[in-house]
């Protein structure tokens, strides 16, 4: 009876472990499926002067809004347009 025992509980621990690694094997396929690329580093050239800094953006719809500072001009913003991949326009503040 001992011996009946024994083994029912091996088999029920080995189906145990059996389902849960199961179980870990397809959670990490899913994961390896489904994971998402490293965002791409985007080079844009804003002619802007030497020393400017983006102190602000805001992106609306297809363009982007990009507060600029320094550089020897007052301060501007300028309006990059991602569709079309350039500047659309420059707005000088005074």
């Amino acid at each position: 009876m001992n011996k009946l025992k024994l083994i029912k509980t091996i088999v029920f621990a080995l189906t145990f472990l059996l389902i849960i690694g199961t179980l870990l094997l397809f959670s990490s396929v899913y994961k390896r499926i489904n994971k998402e690329a490293p965002a791409k580093e985007i080079v844009l050239d804003l002619s802007q002067p030497v020393g400017s800094e983006i102190v602000d953006f805001k992106i609306v719809k297809d363009e982007v809004y990009l507060l600029v500072k320094k550089g020897g001009l007052s301060d501007r913003v300028v309006i990059y347009n991602k569709k079309h991949n350039m500047i659309t326009n420059s707005i000088n503040i005074e």
